[in-house]
């Protein structure tokens, strides 16, 4: 029996918006550090912003700001959340840092999930099943009593393997179809 429903963020609850073209130095700036986002270890992410892209702090401070204004909430999905948390427990795993962190939660309101997990602050990110772990332990769940949604197929395979119900999200039509 599934209690509790585990999110990717980019993927399945924010989508990037259609036609989005990055227009500002700032913008700019964020595009170059998505690049960049695959750590674990946000002093790291910050020592490479500064040495492969060199810039200041105020010009990464602008640009970090920047990278949650490119998506949008996949308004029709987030709907159904409120009836969702009636019934399970709703957590979000995002491989990313905590550096932008308070400009997505300043932009998105993610008060309704029980949990919202970044992998740069606990040092562990998708599909390393420790992460998976980490928030059925948080949450007080079985991994079997989970479902997990994510647009990666390596982060599907990951929670196959502990035994999570999944849905990969290769489009939003297919979230739907599932709820």
């Amino acid at each position: 029996m599934i209690k509790a429903i585990l999110f990717d963020m980019v993927g399945a609850l924010l989508f990037k918006k259609k036609g989005y073209i990055p227009k500002t130095k700032a913008e700019l700036n964020a595009e170059k550090i998505e690049k960049l986002y695959n750590h674990v270890d946000d002093k790291k992410l910050l020592a490479d912003i500064k040495s492969k892209l060199e810039l200041s702090d105020k010009e990464i401070k602008r640009a970090l700001a920047r990278i949650p204004e490119k998506y949008e909430k996949f308004e029709e999905f987030w709907s159904l959340l409120p009836a969702l948390k009636k019934r399970y427990k709703l957590a979000v795993i995002n491989n990313g840092n905590s550096l932008a962190n308070r400009y997505w939660r300043k932009k998105f309101d993610f008060s309704i999930f029980d949990e919202f997990i970044v992998s740069a602050k606990i040092g562990i990110k998708k599909p390393d099943p420790r992460i998976y772990l980490f928030v059925c332990k948080k949450l007080k769940v079985k991994p079997e009593e989970c479902l997990f949604l994510d647009d990666r197929k390596e982060n599907i395979i990951a929670a196959k393997k502990l035994r999570m119900k999944t849905l990969w999200s290769k489009s939003k039509k297919s979230l739907l179809s599932y709820f």
